[in-house]
């Protein structure tokens, strides 16, 4: 009677348990964040080769940017993983889903999570190869720590930094040493989550260029800027004016015109000035006439003055940033608040257009008197605007600059020269990049990745100069 009695209560006890049971399997299943269950219906219903997992914003990375440069289906989490806890789950599910994985890109904040507990869970799965991107938080974030908090993150990422090369099976990344990132807020949509351009060259510069690859070499040294860099940031920021009532037009070459997200010279300029800015710069262009090119500067400048479009070039950077210019600013737009920003000459020294006319200053078929013509064009129909002149900036190409081209035997010196003098000449403002921003043959590496085009950092010097400059 007893023993039945047991039986009975124990039956009755489960019965009564079955509801709770439930109620709290439900509970914890709808207490996730919606964000993080559709993550998970996705990861058991989809296929992918590779998963991008992160503890910071990742919405602007593209998956199709992991099919078009690497050939991989990506499966990207949309929920912002809180904990190393939550980013184990996913883990374990993706596991779980009968995909066959390549590879893992992890989005890690060491203030988050400590470099054993990662490597534990990397060991976890030795045959996928996992690619760590450290967090590259903006200026706005670390100027916004207490100095007890700011010494405890610092100590955090100098302890992953200098303990990922040891991590097997693993590459580690930081971008968030490089002050042309973290200090142009316009590279931002929040602290935490950069756009969408920038976003791209991030994951590009990461792996395929490797750019930011944590290596014993460059371990100690990305700590040390990374403490340079945020250190400035809190105790001497550097100040800007405030530029937000002037239009500045950029003319140049793909100095310019190659480059045309928050991170190009107008990019930069705009993100720190707050000036608005007209990317009108045309790869491969010369400022001398010549006669395989469509149009020059001379052109360019006139078509500018005169707002006609079709003299321009469909579907180039040139046109679109004049048409944006048209579509935003009235032929009587008052032009005290307007500057002409002039980039060419690498180009011109490239092919070895003639410098100079004795005969004629006027010469549009020479680079001189192609400079002078767009600046008088310039000045006769905008007579307030300022104008600055930019030298053509150093390159490592044709022996630094050194080998004499065309039938003058010009050297790029000649073209520098020649901005210099006419700076004087027309009496107008002039940026020496060729001398005056510390390029030059003994570390031009680390500023012009194809011996020619400027960095993400060297632009972000030319940009800060030109600031300096505008009135």
């Amino acid at each position: 009677m007893k023993k039945s009695m047991r039986k009975s209560i124990s039956f009755k006890f489960i019965l009564l348990s079955l509801p709770v049971i439930a109620v709290v399997f439900l509970f914890i299943i709808f207490s996730r964040p919606a964000a993080q269950r559709e993550d998970y219906k996705k990861i058991a219903s989809e296929a992918y080769d590779t998963v991008f997992l992160s503890m910071y914003p990742i919405d602007t990375y593209s998956e199709a940017d992991f099919q078009n440069y690497y050939d991989l289906t990506a499966f990207k989490a949309s929920y912002c993983i809180p904990s190393f806890s939550v980013m184990e789950q996913y883990m374990k599910r993706i596991a779980r889903s009968g995909n066959t994985i390549l590879s893992v890109y992890l989005g890690i904040r060491p203030d988050k999570v400590s470099l054993q507990e990662l490597e534990d869970l990397i060991n976890q799965y030795p045959s996928v190869i996992f690619e760590i991107i450290l967090a590259y938080p903006s200026s706005d974030y670390w100027t916004s720590l207490s100095e007890e908090e700011y010494q405890q993150v610092l100590s955090d990422y100098s302890a992953f930094l200098l303990g990922a090369p040891e991590i097997p099976n693993s590459h580690f990344f930081f971008p968030g040493h490089c002050e042309w990132l973290l200090a142009n807020p316009d590279n931002y949509e929040n602290p935490w989550l950069v756009n969408e351009s920038i976003a791209r060259t991030i994951l590009l510069e990461s792996t395929i260029l490797s750019e930011h690859f944590v290596v014993p070499g460059k371990a100690s040294l990305f700590a040390e800027d990374l403490a340079a860099v945020t250190g400035k940031m809190r105790t001497a920021p550097e100040s800007f004016p405030d530029l937000s009532g002037k239009r500045l037009v950029f003319f140049g070459d793909s100095v310019i015109g190659n480059y045309t997200d928050s991170a190009s010279i107008p990019g930069v300029v705009a993100g720190l000035s707050g000036a608005s800015v007209y990317n009108c710069g045309y790869g491969g262009n010369t400022a001398a006439e010549c006669p395989d090119a469509l149009i020059a500067l001379p052109g360019i400048a006139k078509a500018f003055a005169e707002r006609n479009l079709s003299a321009l070039p469909q579907e180039t950077q040139v046109y679109r940033g004049v048409s944006s210019y048209l579509s935003e600013n009235s032929p009587d737009s008052p032009d005290e608040n307007l500057c002409f920003v002039i980039n060419y000459g690498l180009n011109d020294y490239f092919l070895g257009l003639t410098v100079s006319s004795e005969e004629n200053p006027m010469d549009t078929a020479t680079y001189r008197g192609a400079i002078r013509t767009a600046v008088d064009t310039l000045l006769t129909s905008f007579p307030n605007a300022q104008i600055i002149l930019c030298t053509p900036s150093y390159c490592h190409y044709y022996q630094d600059g050194t080998e004499p081209h065309g039938d003058g035997k010009y050297v790029l010196k000649d073209y520098v020269d020649s901005v210099l003098s006419l700076s004087e000449e027309l009496q107008v403002d002039v940026l020496d990049t060729y001398h005056d921003l510390g390029v030059d043959s003994g570390n031009w590496n680390q500023y012009l990745p194809d011996q020619v085009h400027p960095d993400a950092a060297y632009r972000y010097l030319i940009g800060k100069s030109l600031i300096r400059l505008i009135r």
